[in-house]
């Protein structure tokens, strides 16, 4: 509100301003998932405030990304990847009481690091697998975010569901998040071939990991059967292996 009055030719304004301290709002969900290369905008708008408060963004670990582009309260990644994710705030002040502070978390989907792990642990000379036991295979990858893995089995290219003598396991309390197991009950010749782990995001947009076993028997001295070829790749990617490699695994025939 302003008063103005005239005393001796002069014109004396005066302002009655109410400062209020600034408020802000996020158009934009928390969090925010997303895949690679997508473009992602955050809109940051203020509610309130007197006088009228500026807007700024931070993020909670580093600088903005390079490539960010601002407009007032509107922030844009385009072509967003994995170092872009974290905690992103938007900040109002006009040095009236303290600044408000509202933030978001961007997650970028991803699968990486696919591995796996025979129980018992073939590799061991006294801990071979047998014929007539129980074998584990072990699927792991880390996955962001989480919550969106999921794991599909194969047995030469054809699904496995899980039975009485194959039991999968999808998450495995007693092993780090993101792992699958399937367990092989009474091992039999039968149970010869490729086995593959494939793990996959239900929000899609990412290619599958998958982990292949490849284990088959051929003749040997006495009982002992040490010719087994086990192939696996640690994970493929776009249909290319990025890493392989061959073990001896021995089979006991009890």
């Amino acid at each position: 509100m302003y008063l103005s009055f005239q005393l001796r030719q002069k014109v004396h304004v005066f302002c009655l301003c109410l400062l209020a301290s600034p408020s802000i709002k996020l158009l934009v969900d928390d969090p925010i998932v997303v895949n690679p290369g997508e473009a992602i905008t955050l809109v940051c708008v203020t509610t309130g405030g007197e006088p009228a408060p500026s807007l700024t963004w931070v993020r909670s670990f580093g600088t903005l990304p390079e490539k960010t582009i601002l407009n007032g309260g509107t922030l844009t990644i385009p072509a967003i990847t994995s170092d872009d994710a974290g905690t992103y705030s938007c900040i109002a002040n006009n040095n009236v009481g303290n600044p408000a502070k509202k933030s978001t978390n961007i997650i970028v989907r991803a699968l990486k690091k696919g591995r796996f792990w025979i129980t018992p642990d073939p590799y061991h000379k006294d801990d071979n697998i047998q014929i007539g036991r129980e074998v584990k295979i072990s699927c792991q990858v880390e996955a962001v975010p989480s919550e969106e893995l999921t794991f599909s089995w194969f047995k030469n290219g054809r699904p496995l569901r899980s039975s009485e003598r194959m039991v999968i396991t999808q998450t495995d309390p007693d092993v780090s998040p993101g792992t699958t197991n399937l367990d092989i009950i009474d091992l039999k010749f039968t149970d010869f071939g490729t086995y593959t782990c494939v793990a996959s995001l239900k929000g899609g947009g990412i290619s599958d990991i998958s982990i292949d076993v490849n284990i088959s028997s051929s003749t040997g001295k006495k009982h002992i059967y040490d010719g087994n070829d086990v192939h696996f790749y640690n994970f493929s990617k776009f249909g290319k292996v990025i890493y392989s490699q061959s073990k001896n695994i021995p089979f006991l025939i009890s």
